[in-house]
């Protein structure tokens, strides 16, 4: 059997229902993404050794030494080919475009392993193929596609049957090379992509370039935090004049400071500060302590900055002048531009000595721990002296990070369209870019200088011997998977990464911002030791501010993910946030100004600098208002085609029964089974999207059973309505309203539950006769104003129940529709959620459409006016958040109080949610009993979301406030009952 409340990645638990069916990973309509020529392809299952990948270039300028000894030590790892890259790609493409149904369905930590790493049959092949080989493997990764190997260098020539080569390099440093790919056994070696570690010399560096530098007496400390909570942060006076009166050099001018940089790039007026962001700094050096202390002593800031050491971490000490001098530009610059973040750089080893192995590990460590939404990285690599393979490898690092909604970032270069300049490398035209910023799912980000504050200009940074980098990269995007379709800059040529039909280069960078260091940061490096900085080191996390910023919003509210789609996108549709670079070039000598900027994108400056709140606008999931509707019957089964075992309905929403054609996120529906066959379950979701694990209703044979359902519309204005059952049934759907983000309409204020009406208080209400109608007064109760309500968010129950019949509830004042919110049969205790606009007179009407006499319970949750704020709405999920038969692998007992964290670990709830929409269903109920919902840290309210009678399986519709990120819920009745909880969506300002 299916089971509807049992996800996959839990063992079966037995009970009265079955299971669901797989997640599909991504609409059959989305296709291949980008990928490097150079990865080879799945070969034949033989023992005969396979080569893996390819060879890197040797720099130009490197000496050929005595070659390694063989004891010298290696850490390799292995990186396995996904069970479903193309799977993956998809995916990423569907939650970066808003376009699609799956956006923002961000995967949550482990889950890129769960579905997208390397099967446990691989894994367990490849790892004995290389203990057969004489190599003693670790554990496989968090990532689910990594296979760590500490070794030697004789082991692995043996093992892989390749050699080294011994190189001195232009900085003095030595290292090693291997002369050939490396060998697996031929039924293995199609598993793999790379052996990573092997090279030893393409070395990482950073993108900055040093400027004057001074030593300041100590300023006075001001008051922490008093300037980033009052106004933005302002550089402090004394060390204004110190570096005017030592070096002659004036803010705005020879130097911008962070709130010139806000005011240039439109970050001042936005006064969250990053707060609830997390920014990683990729690094490979330590930090000054005391370099962090000036500088925020200086500006009044008290921002979180916190190390992560990847294995062993940093080794050399900073200094004023080398070791530290990158990281103090990240840290600063983010600190400054987003005050209010917090910030952990991670280190890996020292950037003289890391290893391609080192600096991948480093990434990776940031994506597996997935603590940040926002990564900012500075260092970079000529892509030319990068094995394809090792690049591939890389590729699936930022792939993980784009379907977790975490925003990556990576300064272009400083060598202009030339980036191995500095390296010797000598390709027939002396073209290269750098990596990782040309990565599909990083955002690579360019360099201008900057003139003025009040009135910026900007023009292409080629200045000084360093310009911004860019050009044509050697990874290709696929027609169906290129964010770029459409923009090719000036010097373009589709031969450069000897792309196919149906495939072009991959351009870079995507955005740019001020590095020129004659125009550029000032720092703190030291114990009040001051330097200005340049280089798109200063770019990039420039840039990482502006994403904090964006997941701080509440117009975003959650994670923002990858750059690229958005922005794209607008600039696509004439609409780009960013301001268009339109002269100089980042040629820096050979090439006769190849890479021109111009209007529109071009390889020098990409798409343009940031319009912060533009940019926000243009990033940001557009949170939605209210529109109530008078109910209205959109589908009645009963009167077409029944639907079968494991049938869909396609049901067109948008441009009927008042359902605008267009700007509609989402819409609420009164969905009832009913002429039920067998048992089963509803699952409503957008149409075109994967059909999620989670339901709406479940029912047995011959019940008859409503819910309120609560859907994002599929791109088609459809949502899809899935029969799980085994039986035949019949659907039938009232639409009571909808989330619209183009129009102006109600948002919602929560209550904590509260009882307006109980019929079985004969002193207060006699019960709700047959064919009778009770007049409800809402306007002016529990909270809610007299006047100006659209709409009251409603739990209604119908107990005491003679014979079958349903109930509509419609506003006072206007004629009752052909609809109806709760159905039941004699005997039943049925509750359902109820949004219905209130009537002029405050007034809803409560219908009782059986002939005989029931009693009804009626409590309220929130209700919906034009003039509050705090209640938009945003679709998110559906997604679980406890099933508490594998969870807590035992039922609720009487009186027994669950709390659910909705923020800290639920990325697609944020800190500003105000309430949350779930659907609760109780199975396995031992005996009869009621469920209530209501803020954590409040008195339980006396009201109910979900009645049951013993042996029942019902779900409800639940929209409940939130209170520091939690709800909590509680069983009461005479026996135990489980409970699974699904989340449908979120209020929030």
């Amino acid at each position: 059997m299916l089971d509807p409340l049992g996800p996959t990645r839990t063992p079966r638990i037995r009970g009265s229902l079955g299971r669901a069916t797989t997640l599909v990973v991504a609409t059959a309509a989305l296709v291949a993404g980008a990928g490097l020529p150079t990865v080879m392809t799945a070969q034949a299952a033989t023992l005969s050794p396979q080569r893996v990948g390819g060879v890197p270039n040797v720099p130009g300028s490197a000496v050929k030494v005595a070659d390694p000894a063989g004891d010298t030590p290696l850490d390799l790892s292995i990186h396995l080919r996904s069970r479903d890259l193309e799977g993956a790609k998809q995916l990423a493409d569907a939650v970066s475009d808003s376009t699609s149904p799956q956006y923002r369905q961000y995967l949550r930590t482990g889950e890129f392993a769960q579905r997208f790493g390397a099967d446990a049959a691989t894994v367990a092949k490849v790892t004995q193929a290389l203990k057969d080989q004489g190599l003693t493997p670790g554990a496989l990764g968090a990532d689910g596609l990594t296979i760590p190997v500490h070794t030697t260098v004789a082991a692995a020539k043996k093992a892989f049957d390749t050699s080294f080569a011994g190189y001195k390099l232009a900085d003095g440093s030595t290292g090693y090379l291997n002369t050939t790919a490396p060998a697996l056994r031929g039924d293995v070696a199609g598993s793999v992509v790379s052996v990573v570690g092997l090279n030893g010399l393409a070395r990482a560096h950073s993108n900055h370039i040093k400027g004057k530098g001074v030593q300041v007496t100590p300023q006075a400390k001001g008051a922490v935090g008093s300037r980033a909570e009052a106004a933005y942060p302002q550089l402090c006076q004394s060390t204004k004049d110190q570096l005017n009166t030592r070096w002659g050099v004036t803010e705005g001018t020879d130097y911008f400071s962070a709130s010139s940089l806000a005011s240039v790039y439109g970050l001042n007026n936005l006064s969250d500060g990053g707060a609830g962001t997390t920014v990683a700094i990729f690094a490979l050096e330590d930090y000054s302590d005391a370099a962090v202390n000036t500088f925020q002593s200086c500006y009044g800031t008290s921002a979180s900055v916190k190390r992560v050491k990847v294995d062993a971490g940093t080794q050399a000490t900073p200094n004023n002048n080398d070791v530290g001098v990158e990281s103090a530009l990240d840290i600063d610059t983010i600190v400054g531009l987003a005050p209010k973040s917090d910030v952990l750089v991670y280190q890996g080893p020292d950037y003289t000595t890391a290893t391609d192995q080192q600096v991948q590990a480093t990434y990776q460590k940031i994506v597996n721990d997935n603590v940040a939404q926002v990564i900012s990285s500075s260092w970079g690599v000529c892509d030319q002296v990068v094995a394809g393979s090792d690049l591939s490898a890389e590729h699936d690092i930022f792939l993980q990070a784009a379907l977790q909604g975490q925003s990556v970032v990576a300064a272009s270069g400083d060598y202009g369209s030339s980036s191995c300049h500095n390296l010797g490398i000598e390709n027939p035209n002396r073209l290269s870019a750098d990596d990782p910023s040309g990565q599909p799912y990083v955002t690579g980000v360019g360099g201008t200088t900057l003139t003025g504050v009040a009135n910026p200009s900007e023009k292409v940074w080629n200045h000084g011997g360093g310009a911004s980098g860019g050009g044509i990269t050697r990874w290709q995007l696929s027609d169906s998977y290129n964010f770029q379709a459409g923009f090719t800059g000036p010097g373009f040529t589709n031969s450069f990464c000897s792309a196919p039909s149906g495939r072009t280069c991959r351009q870079s960078p995507d955005v740019a911002a001020v590095a020129d260091p004659a125009t550029g940061y000032v720092i703190a490096t030291g114990d009040n030791y001051w330097t200005i900085m340049g280089g798109t080191s200063g770019a990039a996390p420039l840039w990482a501010a502006v994403a904090a910023h964006a997941n701080s919003s509440g117009k975003c509210s959650g994670r923002v993910g990858l750059l690229n789609h958005p922005l794209y996108q607008a600039a696509r549709a004439g609409q780009s946030p960013l301001r268009d670079i339109t002269s100089g070039n980042n040629d820096i000598g050979y090439h006769g100004g190849l890479y021109a900027a111009a209007a529109g994108y071009d390889m020098a400056t990409g798409l343009g600098t940031p319009k912060a709140a533009q940019v926000i606008d243009k990033v940001c999931l557009p949170s939605a208002t209210f529109k109530p509707l008078a109910p209205s019957r959109i589908l009645d089964t009963r009167s077409g085609a029944i639907v079968g075992p494991k049938g869909e309905v396609a049901l067109q929403v948008s441009g009927q029964a008042g359902v605008p054609a267009s700007g509609v996120s989402a819409v609420v529906l009164n969905v009832t089974v009913t002429d039920t066959t067998a048992w089963g379950y509803l699952t409503a979701y957008p149409h075109g999207a994967a059909r999620p694990l989670s339901s709406n209703i479940n029912w047995t044979a011959k019940q008859t059973i409503p819910n309120l359902v609560t859907v994002p519309l599929g791109a088609d204005g459809k949502v899809s309505l899935f029969n799980g059952g085994p039986g035949n049934v019949n659907f039938v759907a009232d639409v009571q309203g909808y989330y619209s983000t183009t129009e102006a309409g109600s948002q919602l204020k929560p209550i904590n539950p509260t009882r307006l009406l109980d019929t079985r208080d004969s002193s207060k209400q006699a019960n709700l006769a047959g064919k009778g109608e009770v007049a409800l007064q809402v306007g002016g109760q529990a909270g809610v104003p007299a006047s100006g309500v659209s709409a009251a968010v409603l739990n209604v129950t119908i107990t005491d129940t003679v014979g079958p019949g349903y109930l509509t509830a419609y506003p006072s004042g206007t004629t009752r529709p052909l609809a109806s919110n709760l159905n039941w049969s004699a005997g039943q205790t049925i509750p359902n959620a109820v949004i219905v606009p209130v009537g002029a007179d405050g007034k809803v009407n409560l219908y009782n459409g059986s002939p005989w006499g029931s009693n009804v319970v009626v409590d309220i949750a929130g209700y919906f006016s034009d003039s509050v704020t705090g209640g938009k709405f945003h679709t998110a999920g559906p997604m679980r958040q406890v099933d508490t038969r594998t969870d807590l692998k035992a039922p609720l007992a009487n009186g027994q109080v669950l709390n659910l964290e909705m923020t800290e670990n639920n990325w697609r709830v944020p800190k500003e949610a105000t309430s949350v929409v779930l659907n609760v269903t109780v199975t396995d109920t031992t005996g009869s009993g009621y469920l209530t919902v209501w803020p954590y840290g409040q008195t339980r309210p006396t009201a109910s979301n979900l009645n049951w009678t013993a042996g029942t399986t019902i779900a409800n519709l639940v929209t409940v406030p939130v209170v520091d990120g939690k709800v909590s819920l509680a069983a009461f009745g005479n026996g135990t009952t489980q409970v699974v909880a699904d989340l449908f969506g979120y209020y929030s300002n």
